[in-house]
């Protein structure tokens, strides 16, 4: 089936990208001027990237509680998954299910053949059969566009230097009061990095933390790029953006925004709750997302 693009979107994208590679790019050229060799930060990149392309999925899983499904045991769940796999001419992703009550889904994985969609329990509990279907067909969309391998790609640099940087302000914390002689003797190593690199760990933090701008509006048009494909594929925009604002106005917000909190980039529906500032969301508002929807119905291609 012919592939639908949200118009103006791409070049969002690729600009965003060329940000997030000029941010690493300064932070290669800070390891470079700290001392280290060529070879040494041309390993850490690859280690980084390679830890975060082979464990995202089971980290997501452990973070949510989620199992994978048989068909036998969630039938309408894989049905509906069948279908849409069929129509979209994907290969069948693994189904797992979170026991978490409040509703949502996210997709995870590595590649169009290496990918889970999670569902919670609370999603599977509050949607008619049509809006699940509505709500697997964003995910799929999710998995035509790559959108899990291109998050996993564009943020593990991002995640690497975070978590450096966290390392070295837990260590700092820990060792500004007294402590015992054998914590010393265990604290060694990190005492030696810090006091070597104290200056890099900086610019680690905060290219860190400036890389989550791009990031998390990478992530809003590719949410918005899975809309627009799962209402042109399904033709029923008005039915996703109704799941939407039933999931959105629901009682309970997710708790678990795993961009946001466990730094895994997973791709969910909806976003774990509303930021005030919408620059700094993993996600879209949900009513910018159905305004959109609700104007691609009267478009030709949804009819």
């Amino acid at each position: 089936m012919t592939r639908q693009t949200m118009p103006g979107l791409l070049p969002r994208m690729i600009a965003v990208m060329a940000l997030l590679m000029l941010m690493y790019a300064v932070v290669v050229g800070a390891a470079l001027l700290a001392g280290f060799s060529w070879p040494v930060v041309v390993t850490g990149v690859v280690l980084a990237v390679l830890l975060q392309w082979c464990a995202t999925e089971r980290l997501a899983r452990a973070t949510t509680g989620a199992q994978i499904v048989t068909a036998d045991e969630e039938p309408e769940l894989h049905g509906a998954l069948d279908r849409l796999c069929a129509l979209n001419d994907v290969a069948k992703p693994r189904v797992a299910v979170s026991p978490d009550p409040v509703p949502n889904a996210f997709t995870l994985g590595r590649s169009k053949r290496h990918t889970t969609i999670v569902v919670t329990r609370g999603l599977l509990e509050i949607l008619e059969p049509d809006e699940l279907g509505a709500a697997l067909a964003h995910e799929v969309a999710h998995i035509r566009h790559r959108d899990v391998a291109v998050m996993t790609l564009a943020s593990s640099l991002a995640i690497a230097m975070s978590w450096s940087a966290r390392v070295a302000r837990d260590f700092v914390r820990r060792n500004s009061k007294p402590v015992p002689f054998f914590r010393q003797i265990r604290d060694l190593p990190i005492a030696f990095m810090v006091a070597g690199t104290y200056p890099l760990i900086i610019v680690l933090g905060l290219c860190g933390l400036l890389a989550q701008l791009p990031l998390r509006a990478l992530g809003r048009y590719r949410e918005l790029a899975a809309d627009h494909d799962a209402a042109v594929q399904t033709r029923q925009p008005a039915l996703l953006a109704a799941t939407l604002l039933k999931i959105g106005n629901s009682d309970m917000v997710p708790r678990t925004d795993l961009r946001a909190t466990a730094r895994v980039p997973a791709i969910g529906l909806v976003a774990a709750k509303p930021v005030r500032l919408a620059w700094w969301s993993t996600h879209p508002e949900i009513a910018r997302r159905v305004d959109r929807l609700t104007a691609l119905s009267d478009t030709p291609a949804t009819r």
